[in-house]
């Protein structure tokens, strides 16, 4: 498999290197700085952003879809469940619980205190997002209670992607009241390969 990453560091891009390092995949890495414009990013992801791959010739963006693509490619790897299994249901549930209900909250955080210009930038939402995300922390946190990793009771690539937005509530300080989300996190930065930042 021939894979070039788009995105470098620990934004999203950090999910798509963990699952490549984990599947023993070599890859090239190219950041924002090794491109010549938007408009050549454009080529792999519509909106510019990253992280975007090019594996095989063949173009993919979306970092869970990234993820599971080569966690599916490389099955030696045993790094997700087989397609048509319950435990592949359960790791679409989970990366779609983590998107939708609590990455979504952070992303809006974010775009509001940092990334939008500061006359386009709403911080009033910040507060609100925070409690919505807590709250779906908190049903992650009582599955974690009783299991070491969200699939399978093994680490996954659903633990790669599902972990690396729990690692950004917790940065932000928002896993104050989810001590099996905080053990949660040790685990995966315990790991060799991790590529989470702790700070």
């Amino acid at each position: 498999m021939e894979v070039t990453l788009y995105g470098v560091g620990f934004n999203r891009s950090a999910r798509c290197r963990w699952t490549l390092e984990e599947a023993g995949v070599e890859y090239t890495s190219v950041d924002r700085r090794g491109l010549s414009s938007a408009d050549e990013l454009r080529q792999f992801h519509p909106l510019a952003k990253i992280p975007a791959a090019v594996i095989d010739g063949q173009a993919l963006f979306e970092s869970a879809a990234i993820c599971t693509h080569i966690a599916d490619r490389v099955p030696a790897a045993n790094l997700i469940a087989s397609p048509g299994t319950f435990a592949r249901a359960q790791h679409d549930q989970w990366v779609s619980f983590c998107l939708t209900e609590m990455e979504s909250w952070l992303w809006n955080s974010y775009l509001n205190t940092t990334v939008l210009p500061e006359e386009q930038r709403n911080e009033t939402v910040v507060e609100q997002n925070t409690v919505m995300f807590k709250r779906s922390a908190l049903v992650l946190d009582a599955h974690l209670a009783e299991h070491e990793y969200l699939v399978e009771d093994r680490f996954t690539v659903t633990d790669i992607i599902v972990g690396w937005c729990v690692n950004w509530g917790r940065r932000q300080g928002h896993l104050d009241e989810c001590p099996a989300l905080d053990r949660y996190t040790e685990r995966l930065l315990a790991r060799p390969l991790c590529a989470l930042t702790r700070d």
